[in-house]
């Protein structure tokens, strides 16, 4: 028994090293996410450099030492230091228009600390604010949200946006201004339907007198919909950081994609179709969908870069699907078809959101077999490409024939309008039937389940299936392979006359023929006929869905959607 696990182990890594090498299909050695907290102020070190801060300036020298020794005190110094140092800023704003280094950089040290100290000794409660002890007793520092989509109960941990460096972003949307920018994490049991467990959004939090004037108190603003706010009379811009979410949430990622490729039936409750921030009425839905030997982490850079756009993020909002890439597409397309259908039932049972039948698919490499089957209509094609006798003349228990039916029936999705092919083998990879593809075919282990039906199958009805399909059901990579009946069978369906369809097909490679490629999928099984629009991109495989001229294609198209829908 431990031979053979040993055996799996080498091969799994011989595997991933094949492809790392060969395909650049994965990015296994990648460097990996570099996440450092902010540099806070130190105390002046000549003692009070700026006497209209002296009050700040020893609450704030206290507040450090009192953490030092792991006295929660510290909360209530960093208090002091964040309300004596305010009015500075705003006397300083309403005179310049600016505040001074020394007096942005204490009172956004004592606000960041305030709350990070707070949460280390349990004074924080999201839904009631900060417990803070005066010489005039307890009380609670309120807090205010304002544009947001979460609620507060879901700002359960709070971080400062500190130093960053991650390989799956290429810019970072940040700058200065007042206010601390923060990641809001999220961490517990979804109590919103499709949206994960663990999810992180940008806030940037402001202390300041409240509105009567007689206390302080937080103010947290959603900086993707906030960027100003009123002090001394004044619009003044706030600090923000939208990218630091999703760095910190790809920090230590384990991202499980080489398990959900081996064990696809090992899928985890993170599977399936997930909204990045909460359902939102009345905009359009862009879906995300991976490739093979990958997962949504990969598309991290991309959502990074479109959201950054006001004009698109004031109209789409963005989702992502999961899912185990060693099974047949044709499985992970009936999940997506079916969970699509079950969000719109929990979101917006009537239909009356219009926005959600214009939804656009955005799908890298075999993601884009899984959108296909989204918006065509399978006929008897697909089942007759396998089995030589109708469905409906199998013996198989009701179970089984339902999941047969899911898989290999359906008709176009209602709600998709557009899908954008990016490096999609519509005609298969010759890698898939290489040494390199038949040894990862063959590490793919199905699920007990999956065995349990085929065997099944295949005993109660003699001569059913052709071909690959009497041995066991396909991989993914068996069906990538060129000439596979399922694969062919896929290029004859039709699709809905109510979509729009683009590709982005990668160069720049050649396959051992000669033929141009992006280094795994040939340029002529990227191409698809009657597409609007079809943009050539020298890049490899692994990185065209993120090359810059792809996001920039990416970004004409939303807009063209946009336009066509009547928002421009």
């Amino acid at each position: 028994m431990k031979g053979t696990f040993r055996n799996t182990l080498i091969w799994c890594s011989l595997f991933v090293v094949c492809l790392v090498a060969n395909v650049g299909c994965c990015s296994v050695f990648r460097n990996k996410t570099v996440w450092q907290p902010p540099c806070y102020a130190a105390p002046d070190p000549d003692g009070i450099g700026n006497w209209s801060l002296a009050v700040a300036e020893e609450s704030y020298a206290a507040a450090m030492q009192s953490e030092a020794a792991g006295c929660p005190n510290c909360v209530d110094f960093y208090y002091q230091a964040a309300t004596s140092s305010w009015p500075v800023l705003e006397r300083e704003l309403a005179k310049t228009g600016k505040t001074s280094v020394r007096s942005a950089e204490l009172h956004r040290s004592a606000v960041a600390k305030l709350l990070v100290t707070a949460q280390q000794y349990g004074r924080w409660d999201p839904c009631r604010g900060v417990a803070i002890s005066t010489v005039c007793g307890k009380n609670l520092l309120p807090t205010t949200y304002q544009g947001f989509t979460w609620g507060p109960e879901q700002f359960q941990r709070l971080e400062p946006a500190g130093n960053y460096a991650s390989p799956n972003v290429s810019q970072a949307f940040r700058d200065g201004g007042l206010g601390v920018p923060l990641v809001a994490v999220r961490d517990g049991a979804a109590s919103l339907p499709f949206t994960q467990n663990k999810r992180t959004f940008a806030a940037t939090v402001v202390l300041r007198p409240d509105d009567s004037q007689s206390g302080y108190q937080l103010e947290f603003h959603d900086p993707l919909r906030v960027s100003t706010t009123v002090v001394a009379g004044s619009q003044v811009p706030l600090a923000y950081d939208i990218t630091a979410p999703f760095v910190y949430a790809t920090q230590g990622e384990d991202r499980q994609w080489l398990d959900s490729f081996l064990w696809p039936g090992s899928a985890g409750d993170r599977d399936g179709l997930f909204m990045i921030e909460p359902y939102q009425p009345g905009k359009i839905p862009v879906v995300f969908i991976h490739g093979l030997l990958s997962d949504p982490v990969t598309w991290v850079g991309v959502v990074n870069e479109l959201r950054a756009r006001p004009e698109l993020n004031a109209h789409f909002q963005w989702w992502g699907f999961r899912y185990a890439t060693g099974e047949p597409f044709l499985t992970s397309a009936a999940i997506l078809r079916r969970q699509m259908k079950e969000l719109r039932q929990t979101y917006d049972p009537t239909h009356s959101d219009p926005a959600l039948s214009q939804t656009v698919l955005i799908a890298h490499s075999l993601g884009g077999l899984v959108a296909k089957l989204q918006v065509t209509n399978s006929g008897d094609r697909l089942w007759q490409a396998v089995a030589c006798r109708p469905l409906a003349d199998v013996v198989t228990t009701p179970e089984t024939r339902r999941y047969l039916a899911r898989d290999f029936f359906f008709q176009p999705s209602n709600a998709v309008k557009r899908v954008v092919f990016i490096g999609t083998p519509h005609e298969g990879s010759p890698l898939a039937r290489r040494p390199i593809g038949r040894i990862g075919s063959a590490l793919v282990e199905p699920s007990a389940q999956s065995v349990q039906r085929h065997s099944q199958l295949v005993r109660d009805n003699p001569d059913l299936f052709f071909g690959q399909m009497e041995d066991h059901f396909p991989t993914s990579i068996d069906l990538l392979e060129p000439q596979n009946p399922l694969l062919d069978a896929t290029l004859t369906l039709p699709y809905s006359s109510a979509v729009a369809l683009h590709s982005i097909v990668g160069y720049g490679h050649y396959t051992l023929t000669g033929e141009p490629s992006d280094g795994v999928v040939p340029v002529h099984s990227a191409r698809l006929i009657g597409v609007q629009s079809e943009k050539e991109v020298e890049a490899n495989h692994e990185f065209l869905h993120r090359d810059p001229v792809t996001v920039a294609e990416l970004v004409h198209i939303l807009h063209e959607h946009l336009r066509q829908n009547g928002l421009y």
